[in-house]
């Protein structure tokens, strides 16, 4: 055994058998960003996808490296400006470790090549910042039977997830549809590139229990993020465990595998639709209309005793997404107006409740301001 593995072996959840399944793992990287990076990095400092053991890594991303990306993709460097990031991020991860078979892909994933590409792997991860390809590697991997290691990141906020249908939820279990009204993405509304290393080394780690097998890791006491939604917030390092139930009535894991359609190249994810991001100003306004409204905290009960708006009703995230009985009692003729700490929490709420069919909407508050206002 190298040598170079002895930090990884020596525990007893791993061992030398662990470290071969790890060298057998064929995984597949979607995106070599602020997620992506941290990844790549760890999975070829642990031997994952080694070429003497039939295994790969595969990288696939169309864009080239830009200054901009270096506060947070950390498989680059200044010298690499203007290269396409699949060879970049190659390179510098054969000089990590030179026995990975790494496969790089300079193009974008589309519903035309996604099934080809995904079926050269056993593991996908899920490095992306943008709705469409987070539905199209869902799809595709669901069809495939395969396991996807979901991350996002915004802000000071992160999100790890687990996504198979064969053994769990997939991620449209969670969010049936894409959204409709426009979300910020990190380049819009910014992050903290240590937040991206930390989701994206959470996401390795995921990589490395799925590719031991699940049998093994329920032997070793090993849990996988399967069926969970681990959120993150790096403003306060609070963070919540949530439990995602399989749903029946999935538009694509509850159908037969041949009877999958993928999404179309024409999809669009972010389409006109009313505005569902409201202000503590467009809160004033509803009220001055008469408006009927529900007001719904979704933070925790700590959270709700240091401060909260008046006539809100309290629900945890936790509870909205694990207790579907809480619905009930919604009115669900109101307007949901939905609000949380910094705006990333009840981004999510309001979005699953618009797939439930309530009206909601996400009321972003500005605390300082609200506090003024207060006196």
């Amino acid at each position: 055994m190298d040598p170079r593995y002895l930090r990884q072996t020596v525990l007893k959840e791993i061992g030398s058998e662990g470290q071969q399944q790890l060298a057998r793992a064929r995984v597949l990287v979607v995106g070599a960003g602020g997620l992506g990076s941290p990844v790549l990095l760890y999975l070829a400092a642990a031997g994952v996808g080694l070429r003497a053991a039939g295994g790969r890594i595969g990288l696939i991303d169309d864009d080239r490296v830009d200054t901009s990306n270096l506060q947070r993709q950390v498989v680059f460097r200044e010298s690499d400006e203007g290269e396409p990031k699949a060879l970049a991020a190659a390179r510098h991860l054969v000089e990590l470790n030179g026995e990975v078979d790494l496969q790089p892909l300079m193009q974008r994933l589309s519903p035309a090549n996604v099934v080809d590409i995904f079926s050269g792997y056993d593991i996908v991860v899920d490095g992306t910042d943008n709705f469409a390809a987070k539905y199209l590697i869902n799809d595709a991997a669901v069809k495939l039977g395969l396991p996807v290691v979901y991350g996002s990141i915004l802000g000071f906020e992160g999100q790890v997830s687990v996504f198979w249908a064969r053994h769990g939820p997939c991620y449209r279990c969670l969010y049936p549809r894409p959204p409709t009204d426009q979300v910020a993405n990190c380049a819009e509304a910014g992050t903290l590139g240590g937040v991206a290393g930390m989701i994206g080394t959470i996401q390795a780690v995921e990589v490395c229990k799925l590719a031991l097998g699940l049998d093994h890791c329920r032997a070793q006491g090993l849990e996988t993020l399967l069926g969970r939604l681990w959120v993150i917030d790096a403003r306060n390092w609070e963070s919540l465990n949530l439990r995602i139930a399989k749903s029946p009535d999935c538009p694509v894991c509850s159908l037969p595998p041949a009877e999958l359609a993928l999404p179309g190249a024409e999809a669009t994810y972010c389409a006109s639709a009313p505005p569902t991001r409201l202000t503590l100003a467009d809160l004033a306004a509803l009220r001055a209309r008469g408006e009927r409204i529900v007001l719904l905290d979704v933070r925790e009960p700590q959270e709700w005793e240091e401060k909260r708006l008046a006539g809100a009703h309290l629900l945890p995230l936790a509870s909205l997404f694990s207790e579907p009985d809480q619905l009930e009692s919604l009115d669900a003729n109101a307007k949901i107006l939905v609000y949380c700490e910094h705006g990333i929490r009840s981004a999510g709420a309001s979005r699953y409740l618009r797939e439930q069919g309530y009206d909601a909407y996400n009321l972003v508050v500005d605390w300082a301001q609200w506090e003024r206002e207060q006196g």
